[in-house]
């Protein structure tokens, strides 16, 4: 006790040396500060604040003291601390602690907790210490990184000497383990660095990626710095020089990362970005801002990084299976065909070009090795893009790479990290590292276009069941090629200004020139470029039960070829953008337009099955569903009914229909819910219809947390609705079971029938920093006439927010609105909700109605209602 009392009362001293210490640290920090030096210095000031812990002053306690280790490990022992890391410790005892020990331990530990210090700590002795990295590789990884600070050294020492002369971990067996750690770390990033929001420690290419590389040299060569791996020939003096200045940057952007937080934050957040590129001394130029100079150069670091992760780890694997005479496991790779290429060689770029072929057919292999990497690295520069133009063979091989979709995201995956893809394309390289400031593109435009061709090779592979539809689709495909290359050029002409659809159909007929295609396949790489954005649009924000919205997208694709092509690019593009945006919802609206077009295009004469036909073969099917005493309710019903209802929905949607009102008994609104696959709910409301309706119902729901995803919403010519939306739970509190359907049903009920106030939850959907990035952006309300032929279409754009939907109805009732259906599609951070709707005449709206309608809600949305 009198041990613990002294310890407290000499807290203040170290405390106010840390904290005037930390805060000169910071007000010193600069753009031109080395980061390393920082680091080092900040260590320092850690490593005296523990030492005077340590070691107090009073007699009994001096000898404790010596008698154990306090020992730094993990980050803390590199000796590089960052100002909000943890800090790593452990106490290293006797084999046998004794009770004054352990009231040593227990003061010293208490004295850190009062500095409010981060300390992650362990107390072992040496053989605990053996057999805990025995059974657990992060043990044995933290203890590779053990540094002195104070005690007994000998202890430290036997530590040291006992896992040098039996390593817990052989050098082969912590090697495989190392990398199949770094697989599942990168695998949770997306497998990549290029995210709009990077993890600049443990992302791919990011700083977690260096320490990989100082494991395995202290695992293989007893000293964990990458200056051994140079001097081990692991690397070059060049890839060595590359490395220090990528670790220099992130190591810089880090340090900032945490003084502008003011804690572990290792997610580079949106808005961050802007305030930390003007620290560090990045400024604005013409068509270059100061946020986009550093985050091109941050992504060029970890391109960087992990090119040379790639070499560095091939070869040290290729030394420990020679020197362990042990297998190490590592990626299927492929040798340059020729021994060397020189830069003067004239067939240089055909050379090159043959060997991404030879990956591209091969699917055993997955890269390259690191001999051939480097090789081809330092050659890029001999690569002038007008070499595939005077080169038929090279313009033959490359064109071959692109012949197999799935081979070609490897192939072309590689020439980017090789540096040989913007030799040839320039107008690739100028995407390369450019970021997406938008509410759902979650990768730089080169990712995500790499991600895109990645999509194809896996529809065509069948690797994916997210679209079965594809696979007809692909049938369709004579030339994958030519998906290839309006996969490659979609969104090439982005960060220019102006339409980027535009100006990257200009950039693939010019690339589609120097490889001379012909003008039927330039024509239709063109077309899809320029068009790639057409269907997700379409299918998204148009009425698809629309028989003129078909027809008028009918005329845009032309022919099945065309759409077949569009389908699967549509598709491989929307997986791309985000991974958590690409749901079935999406796949079934797709799926929908397409094969509605699909019969558009077959039909000879397109209006020799008209509206009534169509309704008449829709109704027959219910019927044979329905018991025959149920017919003539169900023909009764009908009569009240127009034909786009019947053609808004399937032939099983009609049947639940009929038999749910058929069995409906009293006067109450009917409600009935049922499952939608595959992790939806479909909700079917029948009542009288009354201005509001869908205010309360939007409202009943948000109060739910269910997320709807499309809504259908038709009146009777005797003054009932029928509406039906689908929900998806995005929050995993609605429990898919049949008591929940039966729960929600009764609950909608209520709230339509007056028999419980629910009022809508208002106020960000998301409370991470991202979203509120983009809340300030205003919304934005477009109302069209001209595009749909029965209905005035409203597009509402804005940042997604609780309520969103209640307070477009509030408007709508306001102005004595109909909504007669609406879609609603959530992209990351922002809602692209659209809305068919009429007057109260049942007509479209006139321009007055328009005017109004585009000010009330610019009004609502934007905060600025009174």
């Amino acid at each position: 006790m009198a041990n613990r009392a002294a310890q407290a009362s000499r807290t203040p001293i170290p405390h106010t040396a840390l904290r005037e210490g930390q805060g000169s640290l910071q007000a010193a920090f600069s753009p031109r500060q080395s980061s390393s030096t920082l680091l080092r210095q900040h260590c320092r000031l850690v490593d005296s604040t523990l030492c005077t812990l340590w070691q107090a002053p009073s007699g009994t306690d001096m000898p404790t003291a010596e008698q154990l280790t306090l020992v730094a490990v993990g980050g803390y022992g590199r000796g590089a601390l960052f100002p909000g890391s943890d800090i790593d410790l452990l106490i290293l005892t006797p084999s046998v602690l004794t009770a004054i020990q352990k009231n040593f331990i227990e003061g010293f530990l208490t004295s850190l907790w009062d500095l409010q210090m981060q300390v992650g700590h362990s107390v072992r002795s040496v053989d605990e210490c053996l057999q805990e990295a025995r059974q657990d590789l992060g043990v044995a990884t933290t203890l590779l990184e053990s540094r002195y600070l104070v005690g007994s050294r000998p202890l430290l020492q036997d530590l040291i000497r006992a896992l040098q002369d039996t390593p817990p971990w052989p050098p082969p067996l912590f090697f495989s383990a190392k990398l199949a750690e770094q697989e599942n770390r990168h695998a949770r990033c997306s497998d990549t660095a290029f995210h709009l929001e990077p993890n600049i420690k443990e992302g791919p290419g990011a700083l977690r990626d260096i320490h990989h590389l100082q494991w395995l040299a202290a695992s293989a060569f007893g000293e964990g710095s990458l200056r051994r791996l140079r001097d081990e020939g692991i690397i070059t003096g060049e890839e060595y020089r590359q490395l220090l200045r990528a670790q220099a940057l992130l190591s810089r952007l880090r340090i900032a990362l945490h003084y502008a937080t003011g804690r572990h934050e290792d997610r580079l957040r949106l808005d961050l970005q802007v305030p930390l590129a003007r620290q560090l001394g990045y400024t604005d130029r013409p068509g270059h801002s100061a946020v986009e100079q550093l985050m091109q150069k941050l992504y060029r670091a970890f391109a960087d990084i992990l090119r040379v992760s790639a070499i560095a780890q091939e070869n040290i694997a290729q030394q420990l299976a020679t020197r362990e005479a042990a297998p190490v496991d590592t990626d299927q790779r492929i040798a340059l065909p020729l021994p060397t290429l020189r830069r003067d060689d004239p067939q240089l770029l055909q050379h090159i070009l043959s060997l991404f072929r030879s990956l591209a057919e091969d699917c055993r292999r997955r890269t390259l090795d690191a001999q051939t990497q480097r090789q081809l690295y330092g050659l890029r520069s001999a690569i002038h893009p007008r070499d595939l133009d005077r080169d038929p063979i090279a313009r033959r091989e490359f064109l071959a790479i692109l012949t197999q979709p799935e081979g070609a995201y490897r192939s072309l995956k590689m020439m980017q990290q090789c540096g040989i893809l913007a030799r040839i394309l320039p107008a690739f390289g100028q995407i390369t590292g450019r970021i997406q400031h938008d509410l759902f593109h979650v990768y730089t435009v080169d990712q995500h276009t790499l991600f895109l061709l990645r999509n194809l090779g896996q529809i065509w592979t069948g690797e994916t069941a997210q679209m079965p539809l594809a696979n007809a689709a692909r049938e369709q495909v004579e030339k994958p090629e030519l998906l290839v290359l309006a996969g490659l050029f979609h969104d090439i002409g982005k960060g220019r200004g102006g339409d980027h659809s535009k100006i990257g159909a200009q950039e693939a007929r010019r690339f589609a020139r120097r490889l001379q295609l012909s003008p039927c396949d330039t024509e239709l790489i063109v077309w899809l470029v320029e068009q790639h954005l057409q269907m997700s649009g379409v299918s998204q924000r148009r009425d698809l039960e629309d028989p003129q919205v078909i027809r008028d997208f009918a005329h845009l694709v032309q022919d099945e070829r065309h759409l077949a092509y569009l389908l699967l690019l549509t598709v491989a593009d929307m997986r791309a953008t985000n991974p958590d945006l690409w749901n079935d919802w999406k796949g079934l609206l797709l799926g929908t337009l397409y094969r509605a077009t699909a019969s558009e295009l077959q039909r000879e004469d397109r209006q020799t099955r008209d509206l009534p036909q169509i309704v008449a073969d829709k109704q027959r099917a219910v019927l044979e569903g329905i018991a025959s005493m149920g017919q003539l309710r169900t023909r009764a019903l009908w009569q009240h009914l127009s034909g786009p209802y019947f053609l808004r929905y399937s032939e099983d949607e009609l049947l639940w229909h009929c038999r749910e009102i058929l069995a409906h008994k009293g006067h109450k609104t009917l409600v009935a819910v049922r499952p939608h696959a595959p992790d939806g709910s479909e909700i079917l409301i029948y009542g009288s219809d009354r201005p509001g309706l869908f205010q309360q119902i939007t409202g009943a729901l948000d109060r739910q947390s269910l997320n709807i995803i499309d809504a259908r919403i038709d009146t009777s010519e005797d003054g009932r609705a029928i509406d039906t939306f689908l929900v998806i739970d995005n929050s995993h509190a609605f429990a898919h079971s049949d008591q929940a359907h039966v729960d929600l049903a009764a609950e909608l009920r209520a709230v339509i029938d007056g028999e419980t106030a629910s009022k809508p939850r208002f106020g960000l959907r998301h409370r991470d920093p991202r979203h509120r990035f983009f809340a300030h952006i205003p919304a934005e309300i477009r109302v069209d006439n001209r595009v749909l032929p029965r209905y005035t279409l409203l597009e509402v754009r804005a940042a997604d927010h609780l309520g969103l939907l209640y307070q477009v109805g509030e408007a709508l009732r306001t102005l004595q609105l109909n909504i007669h259906g609406a879609k609603v599609s959530t992209f990351g951070e922002r809602v692209e909700d659209t809305f068919f709707i009429l007057n109260e005449c049942g007509h479209k709206l006139t321009d007055a109605q328009a005017k109004a309608l585009t000010q009330t809600l610019g009004n609502i949305l934007n905060g600025k209602a009174a």
